[in-house]
């Protein structure tokens, strides 16, 4: 788990990423994408790994999107 990279729940990296939240879930059991689970079982992503997942998607992630979502920690 990263510590200088902002942590997302699996609803603010879908939001980032541009997909459903099933659609990030299965993304992780399908190694797609990285995440890792809290104490109590909830998914938390990495913002960058979030940024590598939409870009490998063909998603245009600008700079202004991605900023927006660092306040969200």
């Amino acid at each position: 788990m990263p510590s200088s990279d902002t942590t997302l729940t699996t609803g603010e990296a879908a939001e980032l990423c541009g997909v459903s939240r099933s659609t990030l879930r299965r993304a992780v059991a399908q190694g797609h994408v990285r995440a890792w689970h809290t104490p109590g079982k909830h998914l938390r992503f990495s913002r960058t790994s979030c940024l590598d997942f939409a870009r490998s998607l063909g998603k245009d992630v600008d700079l202004e999107e991605a900023t927006r979502s660092q306040g969200r920690n």
